[in-house]
């Protein structure tokens, strides 16, 4: 069978209409997802401006990437191990020590009634605390008494307990005494030490000051209405160890000044060399001791010895509180210059010795501790008093 040309043609009219159909399908469909994909990639992709003046001030920071699994497990510890031992590491610092609230406000309260029922002008001091020293209520002490008032100068930084005695003392003995013997009032209290974190003077072993407490107060003297004063180490006189060195100073003189005499007499008659001595030496013999109380508890006699140092002629004097033995050259007096500043006055105005010596021996009636020239040379120059609880008897030196 023939095909005709005509027929031919239609047929491949058809099959180019198909196509062309079939390619405008297609493209109308691209055509309809366009939209969708270019707002997707704008809002992924920020404009060439935005991305320009972002940029400007510095820098971009690069992307921050997720650590990968390895690093993670790097970062973990492995099974089994231990953690870092604290006393490895740096030790945070600690807080000083301080008294509780409960602590504080009872000693707060105790002090408030304390100072009720004395005559005395005191501040609130902050509370104290610096290791084992320091009290949770101390006060700044002004004045005690009325009429009249008794100035502490300088301040002293004490307990309210401490206040109390120190104005029964002056109100019931220092001021009858000096109005007896200096013929006028006190009116300044030449304090020399309060509140100080410190160990006992002369101290074998280790104690803390009742001073470390507030719980103490150095006197070096006192001053009167009438401007007469009455001062520690000039007024007080002679301590006795010190009579007892120059005593025996001035025996171990007269002993050599006779064995020298003796010897010249010897030479010039050798006939007597042959007999013998009447009287044996006495040299380096020891002074007779006195009766004290002593700063050692449960001790009440001290001996006092004064003996020549080996090779010398120069006595030497125990102190009463164990420390060093104190060299005394002829005729000196037994003190610390370095500590107490001064000399003693030889001969001190009776009336101003006598009132000394008895308001010292009144304080030993109200506090628990009061030392003076008598106990040792660190106390030559002043009184130290305070309220230290004894289980026998109070220390009065």
């Amino acid at each position: 069978m023939t095909t005709s040309p005509s027929a031919g043609h239609d047929t491949r009219q058809s099959r180019l209409r198909y196509i062309a159909t079939a390619a405008i399908f297609v493209v109308s469909l691209l055509v309809g997802e366009m939209p969708v994909d270019a707002q997707a990639k704008q809002k992924a992709t920020p404009p060439a401006s935005e991305a320009t003046s972002a940029a400007e001030p510095g820098a971009a920071a690069p992307p921050v990437q997720a650590p990968s699994d390895a690093a993670k497990a790097a970062q973990k510890p492995e099974d089994g191990a231990k953690p870092a031992d604290p006393a490895t590491t740096a030790a945070a610092p600690k807080e000083p020590p301080t008294w509780s609230a409960a602590e504080i406000a009872d000693a707060k309260a105790h002090c408030a009634v304390v100072l009720q029922r004395i005559h005395a002008v005191a501040l609130p001091h902050e509370p104290i605390k610096e290791g084992a020293c320091g009290t949770p209520a101390p006060i700044e002490l002004i004045s005690i008494g009325q009429n009249p008032q008794v100035a502490l100068s300088p301040p002293a930084i004490v307990t309210c307990d401490l206040a109390e005695s120190l104005v029964n003392w002056f109100e019931g003995d220092v001021q009858p005494l000096a109005r007896k013997h200096l013929k006028s009032e006190i009116i300044t209290i030449q304090t020399m030490s309060s509140y100080s974190c410190r160990n006992a003077y002369g101290r074998k072993k280790t104690k803390l000051s009742e001073h470390g407490l507030a719980n103490a107060l150095d006197i070096g003297g006192f001053v009167t209405a009438s401007t007469k004063t009455a001062d520690v180490l000039k007024d007080w006189g002679k301590p006795q160890r010190q009579i007892l060195a120059e005593a025996a100073a001035e025996q171990r003189a007269a002993e050599e000044a006779a064995a020298k005499a003796a010897g010249t007499a010897i030479a010039a008659n050798p006939a007597q060399a042959a007999l013998p001595s009447a009287l044996p030496s006495t040299a380096g013999a020891a002074v007779t001791s006195l009766a004290r109380s002593t700063i050692i508890d449960g001790v009440s006699e001290a001996e006092i010895v004064a003996t020549p140092t080996l090779g010398t002629s120069d006595p030497v004097v125990a102190n009463k509180l164990g420390g060093p033995l104190v060299k005394l050259n002829k005729g000196a007096p037994a003190q610390k210059t370095s500590q107490v500043g001064g000399r003693s006055t030889s001969n001190p105005k009776p009336e101003v010795k006598a009132f000394l010596r008895e308001a010292h021996t009144a304080a030993c009636r109200i506090f628990g501790t009061t030392l003076g020239p008598e106990a040792n040379d660190d106390h030559r120059n002043h009184f130290h008093i305070d309220m230290a609880q004894r289980k026998f008897t109070k220390i009065c030196d």
